[in-house]
């Protein structure tokens, strides 16, 4: 039955994985225009977001489907760092959003919100990062 599932799971993720990898960059583009054109931009990257975080989650949590993502060891975790970014931007561009649309902050306010809704988000992936690292480090044994 896991093969089934398999014959479905790779192709998506080899299409995601890409798409993942150019979601921050995206996203930020979506954050500039919403500062210089004063118009607020659609958020369906939560959609996204949700989506590739759930195939990365399957293979980080799941030893057959992540095994070919292992074999290049720093794609789960770069996987995981763009997903964190690309939430933290997006949340960013709500908030500006908010101010674009419906006038509820100030331009300076409403950026400074953005900004510090993405350097929290940054932090809480540190704290996670560090108290739950994605590499386990095993310690020698002495001889």
């Amino acid at each position: 039955m896991k093969w089934l599932i398999a014959i479905l799971y790779h192709p998506l993720m080899i299409l995601m994985i890409p798409i993942t990898l150019l979601m921050p960059i995206m996203v930020f583009s979506d954050a500039v225009s919403i500062i210089e054109n004063e118009v607020p931009a659609s958020t369906i990257a939560f959609t996204i977001i949700g989506f590739s975080a759930f195939l990365v989650y399957i293979a980080t949590r799941s030893q057959f489907f992540g095994k070919p993502y292992r074999k290049i060891t720093i794609l789960l975790p770069l996987l995981h760092m763009c997903i964190y970014t690309c939430a933290a931007i997006n949340t960013g561009i709500v908030i500006l959003n908010k101010w674009a649309d419906e006038a509820l902050f100030s331009k300076a306010g409403a950026v400074t919100l953005a900004l510090i809704a993405f350097i929290v988000t940054r932090l809480l992936m540190s704290l996670l990062y560090w108290k739950y690292p994605m590499i386990q480090r095993v310690p020698k044994e002495e001889t």
